[in-house]
């Protein structure tokens, strides 16, 4: 499953905008398990802010990506690099949580930690608390605490009738060196001002939409993010020792269908026990 990230410029070449439709993505990727709605939506705001940083990333460069929640073992975990290879999951714990609201969910004591590889071995960790327990400002208060970067994020999703992902799409603005003043301000407003066009059933990933969308802005190029996790039925099928001798000899008895599930994706792979 692949999504188009673009790269914008704004019309004074002070600014980068990176935007993102992943709705079919998020639809594989939380179709895959059972999940509370709210823990579904943080997953989704985490998968896809983590995704848009691809874009910020130089050759060969990988982040690791993990939100922590002030309930012990209840994470989000992300992986991406500059390849644009995409990778996110919530723990088992995380996702029996039943929260009411998703500041209830990251609780006074989440931080977002981020493990940057530079290449040549060389690793980098920085860890940032989470005052607004939101997820999407969060990332926006990292990036100002960790990279001295005033960026910020937004991220707009909705379910339909069924709870199924009806849209999914982010956005990462960011100055560039020496920037004019009052401008990450004039775009923060700009783009809250015009949140609903973003939230449209439909929304072509086209030059003539994202001018209408970012009408002070230029698109530079497209990139592909992709869901990538690497699992297969032969990586997993050592998870079937797990059920005992005795449950796997009934199988086979049997000729009974048994599933594996990816616990980093959520994909299942089903086959006969032999």
């Amino acid at each position: 499953m692949k999504a188009t990230i673009a790269k914008l410029m704004t019309t004074d070449k002070q600014a980068r905008i990176l935007y993102m439709d992943n709705t079919f993505m998020m639809r594989e990727l939380i179709g895959e398990r059972p999940i509370h709605p709210l823990c579904a939506e943080a997953l989704a705001a985490s998968f896809t802010l983590s995704s848009l940083v691809c874009g910020l990333l130089k050759d060969g460069q990988r982040l690791s990506i993990r939100i922590d929640t002030s309930v012990p073992s209840a994470y989000i975990h992300c992986d991406v690099d500059s390849e644009g290879n995409v990778r996110g999951y919530a723990s088992d714990t995380f996702i029996k949580q039943k929260p009411v609201t998703i500041p209830e969910l990251i609780g006074d004591k989440g931080v977002i930690r981020i493990t940057k590889d530079i290449g040549m071995g060389a690793m980098y960790t920085s860890a940032v608390d989470m005052p607004h327990a939101n997820i999407t400002d969060d990332f926006s208060h990292f990036f100002l605490q960790s990279e001295q970067v005033e960026t910020f994020f937004r991220y707009d999703y909705g379910t339909d009738k069924n709870g199924n992902v009806a849209f999914s799409r982010g956005m990462l603005f960011q100055l560039l060196p020496f920037a004019g003043n009052g401008l990450f301000e004039k775009w923060a407003s700009r783009m809250d001002e015009s949140r609903e066009k973003f939230k449209a059933a439909s929304l072509p990933m086209d030059p003539q939409t994202l001018k209408t969308l970012f009408p002070d802005a230029d698109v530079m190029e497209f990139g592909t993010v992709r869901l990538f996790c690497g699992c297969s039925k032969d990586a997993l099928i050592g998870l079937l020792f797990g059920l005992g001798m005795e449950e796997l000899n009934q199988a086979i008895d049997k000729n009974q269908e048994i599933e594996i599930g990816c616990s980093t994706c959520g994909k299942t792979y089903v086959g006969l026990a032999e």
